[in-house]
């Protein structure tokens, strides 16, 4: 009894020795620090989570696809021109505001009208040509019209066939600007005199026109629902038409005009497979 009481009092230290913490400045004894220690044993499940990059990899083509497809932004215009064929039918009709430049005279006060018909080739996304035939009505008039002694009744009708051929770009569905030539043959040509009102057309005495006629233009328009088309182009002729009148700037006289349009493209011709 006494030699275990002995062992019990010199191993004791020990045992406390190994169970002794130290915490914040403070010692305390654990005595159950060996199961702490037993159950720490145990091997705990890790849960590794992929990186970006292995996510990335084990995606399959497809979900990538639609990932880029679903995160691009749909910026690209849903219209299609080629669905519409190649050649696509025009009428237009319109007013044309007209003045010769070099007669004495100025303002657009001559009213003439203006139709066509003819093809517009859609070739790109945003460009096209156009041919078209036509007959169109220009000419020019007195600042103000009068009768009796001091009449002034002044007024030139030039008709002319025309083959108006422009160069077109689109912008997307809502606009179009047109650039071109106009080559017209005079059909008809009348002319009155300023003082006594008189037509002197046939006069042998009067500078006959130029048969052939060249001019230059530029047009704006709106595009409505593709089909219908609203806007207005200025001309100006290349060739002059006859010498100008003494008194004025320029050496000839030339077609000058406005002309409000109104289009209508026909039914498309599709073009075969």
């Amino acid at each position: 009894m006494n030699k275990k009481l002995t062992l019990l009092i010199l191993f004791f230290p020990v045992v406390a020795f190994t169970q002794t913490q130290y915490k914040d400045g403070t010692i305390s004894i654990d005595f159950g620090k060996k199961n702490k220690q037993q159950q720490d044993t145990v091997v705990k499940e890790k849960i590794v989570y992929p990186s970006d990059e292995e996510e990335a990899q084990e995606e399959t083509p497809k979900q990538k696809r639609e990932k880029k497809k679903a995160s691009a932004p749909d910026t690209k215009d849903d219209f299609d021109f080629r669905k519409d064929g190649l050649f696509k039918g025009l009428f237009s009709a319109g007013l044309n505001a007209c003045q010769v430049d070099g007669d004495n005279e100025y303002g657009y006060k001559y009213l003439g009208a203006n139709v066509d018909v003819g093809v517009m080739i859609r070739f790109h996304r945003y460009m096209s040509v156009s041919l078209e035939l036509g007959y169109t009505m220009k000419g020019a008039k007195a600042r103000y019209s009068q009768a009796g002694a001091n009449a002034n009744f002044f007024r030139t009708n030039f008709d002319y066939a025309e083959v108006p051929i422009a160069f077109n770009v689109h912008d997307k569905k809502l606009v179009m600007f047109s650039v071109g030539l106009t080559p017209a043959m005079l059909v008809r040509y009348k002319e009155w005199r300023k003082d006594d009102g008189i037509e002197i057309s046939n006069d042998s005495r009067t500078i006959q026109p130029r048969k052939f006629d060249l001019s230059v233009f530029g047009g704006f328009y709106f595009v409505i629902k593709q089909q219908f088309v609203l806007g207005a182009k200025f001309s100006y002729s290349v060739l002059s038409l006859r010498p100008a009148e003494s008194g004025t700037k320029v050496n000839g006289q030339y077609h000058n005009m406005l002309t409000f349009r109104f289009m209508y493209i026909l039914s498309s011709i599709k073009k075969k497979k």
